[in-house]
């Protein structure tokens, strides 16, 4: 298929996406953002032990029976209970322990009480208690949050710091997740160095490959960063074949348009691939290539920082979205009142920079080639122009389609 819609495009490549269900164990703080893979069961009674909900003192209840502020219960406090320690004396008439939060409570007590509503003399070690106190008042019971074998999580979830929090409080510190995709990010031109080397005669830094790299890092996504290659469709095309058995999808970037060094065609044939559709009808970044080879997309970008951004964002970032099952988050199209204009014609479908807040989207005029790479600082949005479209006016509606 050759120059389709967008949303025909789209369709193409989300039928094509396996979703990865392959399971992988994390540390639990590196589970952050993944599936759960497993239910998860409780190993253990959560309280563990009879513990205090408060700093105070732990008796029997059935000796302040009669207790009142004239006629307050006396007891002899034998020891001190902190969080950590464990003693299981025990208690006569009238004894009592000093017991603070969280510290267990001895089988010999049921219930606790404030130190702020006793007197205390702490030389003697006689305690005064001016009211009754019931059976397990202030008490938390071993397995009141969960007992053993009770499901705590479903797999399936998203796991949150929350999550986490629950399975450090059970002990568990590994669990098993769906493995999130695996990307490679490959750019194509014989013209392109990486960041740090000399800048020779005809050559430029290659912004898109860690544009893209760090858009990913910014999904929560470890892409894989492969050096640039030369205008070489044998090389890239062996290349691609042996990458493709590590990697869920390889997103490229150049290589796609009409040009003599446009080899990404000649690499789709060497691959035997099967190729999905070449260009769409929207500016820029039309001449975009999809293909599959045994099971993988191929998704070739365009070569212009841009355009390569914006074809990312419709269309990479949609079957990233599926592929991972929902974990990363995806694109969102809303509605935004123009501010600032854009006094340019558009023929067809055209997607340029812009910021949104509250509302409204903001424009300017300058640097909306899609070869210009320093007017996406400050841009958090994609507006969309339809066909047909004369200029953008102060308070004209657009859809606007969030990329953070």
């Amino acid at each position: 298929m050759e120059k389709i819609s967008l949303e025909l495009a789209l369709e193409t490549l989300i039928n094509k996406v396996n979703i990865v269900e392959e399971l992988e164990e994390k540390n639990l703080l590196d589970s952050l953002g993944f599936i759960l893979g497993e239910d998860i069961l409780s190993p253990l009674n959560n309280p563990p032990f009879n513990r205090s909900p408060l700093d105070g003192f732990t008796f029997n209840s059935f000796d302040t029976i009669g207790a009142s502020k004239d006629n307050p219960a006396t007891f002899f406090v034998k020891s001190e209970i902190f969080a950590g320690s464990y003693c299981d004396d025990k208690i006569n008439k009238n004894e009592a322990f000093r017991i603070m939060t969280g510290a267990p409570i001895p089988s010999s007590c049921n219930c606790v009480i404030k130190q702020e509503e006793v007197h205390f003399d702490e030389k003697a070690g006689i305690l005064k208690i001016y009211r009754e106190l019931k059976n397990h008042e202030n008490f938390c019971f071993e397995g009141e949050d969960l007992k053993v074998g009770e499901l705590v999580v479903q797999k399936g979830e998203i796991i949150t710091y929350n999550h986490i929090g629950v399975f450090a409080s059970l002990g568990i510190d590994k669990v098993k997740v769906l493995r999130k995709p695996k990307i490679g990010i490959l750019s194509l031109g014989s013209e392109l160095l990486m960041p740090g080397a000399s800048l020779a005669p005809g050559k430029i830094y290659n912004s898109n490959l860690f544009t893209l790299m760090s858009k990913l890092k910014f999904l929560g996504l470890d892409g894989i960063m492969y050096p640039p290659m030369s205008d070489d469709p044998i090389l890239v095309s062996n290349f691609i074949e042996k990458e493709l058995k590590n990697i869920d999808l390889l997103i490229t970037t150049g290589g796609v348009s009409v040009g003599k060094k446009d080899i990404m065609h000649d690499v789709i044939k060497e691959l035997k691939a099967n190729r999905l559709f070449w260009k769409i009808d929207i500016q820029p970044g039309t001449p975009v290539l999809a293909a599959e080879k045994d099971d993988k997309l191929i998704l070739s970008l365009s070569g212009n920082p841009f355009a390569s951004l914006v074809n990312f964002e419709l269309l990479g970032r949609a079957i990233i979205y599926k592929m991972s099952s929902g974990t990363i988050k995806n694109t969102k199209t809303i509605e935004a009142i123009v501010k600032g204009g854009f006094n340019k014609s558009s023929s067809k479908r055209r997607f340029i920079r812009g910021f949104f807040h509250n509302g409204e989207v903001f424009l300017n005029d300058k640097k909306h080639s899609s070869g210009t790479i320093s007017s996406l600082i400050g841009k958090n949005c994609i507006v969309e122009i339809s066909p047909g479209t004369s200029s953008l006016k102060e308070n004209d509606k657009v859809k606007v389609i969030l990329i953070d």
